[in-house]
C-alpha cells in the first residue's frame, strides 16, 4: 500500500535531508579542495515501481552507487546520476582530467556514494536516535532497466514505498543533478517515521 506523507512530514524529512547534503557538501569539498554546495529540489515518497520514471527512461545509461543498510532500519541506498552527469561530476572533480579509466571512474563514484550515503544516512540516525551501518558500496555502469533488474531481483523484499530525494551538486558553478533513495525493507520506513516522532 502506498504511503502518503503529510506536508508536515514532508518539511520535517527535507530539513533532514538538509543536514544531511550539508554534512555531504562539506565531505566531499575536502575531499576535492573544492567548494561545493548541495540542493534538495524535492524529496517525497515514491511507490517502488516509480524509481525507473524518477530517473529516467529505460535504456538510459546510469552510474549507479549502492550500499546495504543494517541495525534499526534495513534496506539499501541507492544513488544514480546520467552518462552524461557522471562525465560532468567527474570532469569537475578530477580538475578537467578526461581520460579516466574504468577503475578510477568506479573508485571516484564509490567514494562519492559512500560519502552521500552515510551522510543522509547518520543526519536521519542522529536525529532519530537509533543505530545504523552500512555496506562496503558496489558500483554499476548500465542501463536504467537493467540495473533495477539486476539489483532488485528480489523485489518482493522490499517495500512498495521508497524515499526519493533528489539531489543537485553545484561546483565551479556547474549543476549536476542526480537522484538518492533510500529503499527499505518492509516496515523499515514506518519504524524511521515513528522514530522522527513523525
Amino acid at each position: 500500500m502506498e504511503l502518503k506523507l503529510t506536508e508536515f512530514q514532508i518539511d520535517a524529512l527535507k530539513e533532514v535531508g538538509n543536514i544531511g547534503s550539508g554534512n555531504a557538501a562539506t565531505a566531499l569539498s575536502q575531499l576535492i579542495n573544492k567548494k561545493v554546495d548541495m540542493e534538495i529540489p524535492q524529496l517525497d515518497i515514491l511507490e517502488f515501481n516509480d524509481m525507473i520514471r524518477r530517473v529516467g527512461n529505460d535504456d538510459d545509461v546510469v552510474v549507479a552507487v549502492l550500499l546495504k543498510v543494517f541495525g534499526d532500519v534495513l534496506g539499501n541506498i541507492l544513488f544514480m546520476i546520467k552518462n552524461e552527469e557522471a562525465e560532468k561530476f567527474t570532469n569537475t572533480l578530477m580538475f578537467g582530467i578526461t581520460e579516466l579509466n574504468e577503475d578510477m571512474l568506479y573508485s571516484i563514484f564509490q567514494e562519492v556514494g559512500n560519502i552521500l550515503g552515510n551522510s543522509y544516512l547518520n543526519a536521519i540516525a542522529q536525529l532519530a536516535n537509533m543505530s545504523v551501518v552500512t555496506s562496503v558500496p558496489s558500483v554499476a555502469i548500465d542501463m536504467l532497466a537493467a540495473i533495477m533488474t539486476t539489483t532488485f531481483m528480489d523485489a518482493e523484499q522490499y517495500s512498495e514505498n521508497v524515499l526519493a530525494i533528489d539531489t543537485k551538486f553545484i561546483v565551479d558553478n556547474n549543476e549536476i543533478e542526480g537522484n538518492f533513495f533510500f529503499i527499505p525493507k518492509p516496515g523499515s520506513l514506518e519504524i524511521l517515521l515513528n522514530k522522527l516522532g513523525l
